[in-house]
């Protein structure tokens, strides 16, 4: 599977991971390379747009995506 078309424009990774590169890492694996479906960020991202993305919003921070999609 390819990598997120996001990826190499998403400020999570671009902006607050740097200092923290073994955790970006096992997050890239999980959420980016190959289905990027189960991504909160990605989620909400196409359901409401990018400038509604948190940034704050971690990958795993599903129990988010409602909350930020329904206040949208």
């Amino acid at each position: 599977m390819a990598d997120c078309e996001l990826l190499a424009t998403c400020p999570f990774f671009n902006d607050m991971m740097p200092d923290r590169p073994a955790t970006a890492k096992v997050f890239k694996k999980t959420y980016c390379n190959g289905s990027n479906a189960e991504c909160a960020r990605y989620i909400v991202l196409k359901a409401v747009g990018r400038e509604k993305v948190p940034s704050d919003l971690y990958p795993n921070q599903k129990e988010r995506v409602k909350e930020i999609i329904s206040s949208s």
